[in-house]
């Protein structure tokens, strides 16, 4: 048997499966609602339109390492003996850089980073150097088990190349099993292209990554919501839908959720919730009964739970009725 054909030997014994191995049981990374997204030796792809909010959901992620629960229904998991998180942003100036790292700080309530958190701007890097530095970066940190790159598309020069890009998948797979780890990327969608992801590169994404995530943004209701796309180990989530009120961030009410939700009294909501739903339905001021349809309208509810919803409002001070005798945003 001549050296070829050694290796190769050893390479298939080494793949065979092994009765006496039992893989670990903490290998989930990443949940939504408690359901599995992300697990080791994986990766899942965050997807959407430009400016569709994808930068916030992932801050949140991030920020979801930082805390003792989720963010927005969302969780980073580690591992025993394995606490370290890597942010590699390949498209962003330094400004919009330290700007997502601040917005980080934010949803997590933190005044700087844990020194296990490790985060990289290397957009005047091109593809075979980034995926260089990355590759080095396990090598040195094996207590990382989970790397979030943003965005994909920065580590190859052609995403419609259908060899480059399924050498790129097959580079993920290789590194996350090398290095037990999950990968989390972000990836543009095509205007246009009923909401595919990007080129060749997208659909190679689509049929290995375990997990697909779509952000939409809604620019009437101002809106950003993640839903599922393709998920391997899980079934769906509901739809986490964000809204930002005067620079905060805050969790909406999913609207197929409401019809379910019958014990939901007005009081319930929290002061954010009721402004965030000023905001949504009181864009120009309306009369009394305008505004009890829009409630109606936005919260799939009664008549008497959008009256009661106006009478907070009113003796909380966040409207008002204008010289029209119609209400308006304090």
């Amino acid at each position: 048997m001549d050296n070829e054909q050694t290796l190769i030997n050893e390479k298939l014994q080494s793949r065979k499966y092994s009765p006496d191995h039992i893989p670990s049981q903490d290998q989930i990374i990443f949940t939504i609602q408690e359901k599995c997204i992300g697990t080791i030796q994986n990766f899942i792809v965050f997807s959407g339109l430009p400016k569709a909010g994808k930068s916030t959901f992932l801050a949140a992620v991030i920020a979801s390492a930082f805390i003792p629960g989720d963010q927005f229904g969302m969780k980073v998991h580690f591992p025993e003996n394995r606490k370290r998180i890597c942010y590699f942003d390949t498209e962003s100036s330094d400004f919009d850089f330290y700007r997502q790292i601040q917005k980080i700080k934010s949803f997590s309530n933190l005044n700087s980073l844990p020194i296990w958190a490790d985060c990289y701007t290397v957009r005047e890097d091109g593809p075979s150097e980034i995926r260089a530095l990355i590759k080095h970066y396990l090598e040195m940190n094996p207590d990382c088990p989970i790397m979030i790159i943003d965005g994909l598309l920065d580590l190859l020069f052609d995403y419609n190349s259908e060899v480059e890009s399924r050498k790129l998948v097959n580079w993920f797979k290789k590194l996350t099993k090398q290095h037990n780890c999950l990968f989390i990327g972000v990836l543009h969608q095509g205007k246009g292209t009923g909401a595919q992801t990007l080129g060749h590169l997208g659909s190679n994404t689509d049929r290995w990554a375990q997990s697909t995530l779509e952000i939409v943004k809604d620019k009437d209701k101002k809106t950003y919501t993640l839903q599922p796309r393709f998920l391997r180990s899980s079934d769906d989530f509901e739809p986490v839908v964000l809204m930002n009120f005067e620079g905060v961030w805050a969790k909406m009410q999913y609207e197929g959720e409401r019809k379910t939700e019958g014990k939901t009294k007005p009081n319930d909501l929290s002061e954010m919730e009721h402004k965030a739903l000023i905001f949504q339905v009181l864009k120009d001021s309306l009369s009394y009964k305008e505004l009890i349809a829009e409630i109606q309208e936005r919260t799939a509810k009664g008549i008497n739970f959008s009256k009661e919803i106006v009478k907070i409002w009113i003796a909380k001070n966040y409207i008002r009725k204008d010289q029209h005798n119609n209400y308006k945003m304090l």
